[in-house]
């Protein structure tokens, strides 16, 4: 505590004791009384000294409630931290179990997790494959579908080249992935589909055209014959023998195509199957892809020989595709077949591995048959 002197009434001198404002009780002892001076000379001296004992008292109470509030405070802090504990505890316990947040925190010693990690890469890089796979299976979608599905490729190698990657991102990645990837599929089928009746159109409109065509001839030597008949001069009928009718050339089945200036009812001969399969196996190569076993498949020849007969080309049933090519060249055949997109995904086929191949040559064209195992 804090002593000063001041100087009273006639020169006395006396002294007051203040007292720390900390330990004032409230509303009591805000202020320390001084001495007052009268007419008569100083007053209040006894008054002073039970000011301070009453301030001494006062002080003392101060400093033990102060101490019990400070014991409660600690006492209360203590029993905070214990809860504090407790719930750190009982959360750890409840991450502890929770599979989805052990494996964002990546506790990497369990089994269990482990083996589910294991199965969700396993799961993803299968769903990577496929969609590369879908990718170049595609060449049809447009960039609106594509675009994502490389993308998404792109990412999900990224997921997988991460160290610590966990098992939710793993499967968000495949499950988007694989959304993508059927995206792409079904609009390549789509098209496959258009394609495939827009050639079975062709074809049909071909055929209506080759039959107009053929009753227009028949119509035409009929009236020729008739004309002729009219202008024979004879003075006794003239009895002819019957005559055996020709069985003319091979005609072209419904669903069949025309070779435009292809000869017609001809006798052909059988091509080189090898030089058909050569050509297709460096078509192959080119587009990255081994090369097929090739073998003569009589049957095959059988079906080149009668399409070169009747001038068009058509399925037999024992083939997956067939052309005619007015050069007689194998490897003009294979590119005439690469424009075609159902052709042209025969030929680069991955699920097989030989070709059965049947040729034939009339007049210069070239028919080929050929059947992938």
């Amino acid at each position: 505590m804090d002593t000063q002197r001041s100087e009273g009434a006639a020169g006395t001198t006396v002294r007051t004791t203040d007292v720390p404002q900390r330990y004032a009780a409230p509303g009591t002892l805000d202020r320390v009384p001084t001495q007052r001076s009268g007419p008569e000379g100083p007053v209040g001296a006894p008054r002073r000294r039970t000011a301070t004992m009453l301030v001494g008292f006062g002080a003392v109470a101060v400093l033990v409630v102060a101490g019990t509030v400070v014991q409660q405070q600690r006492a209360d802090a203590a029993e905070q931290q214990h809860a504090a504990q407790a719930r750190t505890a009982q959360a750890l316990t409840a991450l502890a179990g929770d599979t989805a947040a052990r494996d964002d925190v990546s506790t990497a010693g369990s089994a269990e997790l482990a083996a589910a990690r294991a199965a969700a890469v396993a799961a993803t890089t299968t769903a990577l494959t496929h969609a590369n796979g879908t990718l170049a299976a595609a060449p049809h979608v447009g960039d609106d579908l594509r675009a994502p599905l490389q993308s998404g490729i792109v990412s999900v190698s990224a997921i997988l080249g991460g160290q610590t990657v966990s098992i939710a991102a793993l499967r968000a990645g495949a499950s988007g992935l694989a959304g993508q990837d059927q995206a792409v599929a079904d609009a390549e089928q789509a098209w496959q589909a258009a394609d495939a009746a827009r050639v079975a159109a062709e074809q049909a409109a071909a055929q209506a055209a080759a039959q107009a065509a053929a009753q227009a001839a028949a119509q035409q030597a009929a009236q020729q014959s008739t004309r002729s008949t009219r202008t024979v001069r004879s003075s006794a009928p003239a009895v002819s023998a019957p005559q055996a009718p020709s069985a003319g050339p091979m005609a072209i089945p419904a669903g069949g195509l025309v070779c435009p200036g292809a000869p017609v009812g001809t006798p052909g001969a059988e091509s080189s199957v090898g030089a058909i399969g050569a050509a297709i196996n460096d078509y192959r190569a080119s587009n990255g892809l081994p090369a097929l076993s090739v073998s003569r498949s009589g049957t095959l020849v059988g079906h080149a020989l009668d399409m070169a007969d009747a001038g068009g080309i058509w399925h037999s049933g024992f083939d997956n595709i067939v052309g005619c090519i007015s050069n007689g060249s194998a490897s003009a055949l294979v590119g005439a077949w690469s424009r075609s997109p159902s052709h042209n995904a025969q030929m680069l086929r991955t699920d097989v591995s030989s070709m059965a191949v049947g040729g034939a040559l009339d007049g210069g064209w070239l028919y080929g048959a050929v059947k992938f195992n």
